[in-house]
């Protein structure tokens, strides 16, 4: 995950990750919208999994654990408050602030 650009209200991060990875469980502190240029992925929550392919957008609440399942190599990017952070249940796992 690359951070991309910050402004006085919102950052945008950049992730990507050959098929069969995976990002963590984890938490954002903010509202984030996942925006996907290539690839497909499975957003998985609690209570629902949404499947993701190129051009598909998604907004995830704020504190709403999820994880990210990538299937084809994937990029997107996610769009959160300018404050916001990615925290994984985990510890020890990679944090982007």
């Amino acid at each position: 995950m690359k951070q991309i650009q910050v402004t006085d209200h919102y950052k945008v991060v950049e992730v990507e990750f050959t098929a069969g990875h995976s990002m963590p469980r984890h938490v954002a502190t903010s509202d984030a919208l996942l925006i996907v240029e290539s690839g497909k992925a499975l957003l998985i929550f609690e209570k629902e999994t949404v499947e993701l392919s190129e051009g598909s957008t998604q907004p995830i609440p704020a504190n709403e654990e999820h994880m990210l399942k990538i299937i084809d190599d994937f990029k997107g990017y996610i769009v959160m408050g300018n404050e916001s952070k990615i925290n994984f249940s985990k510890p020890g796992q990679q944090v982007v602030n």
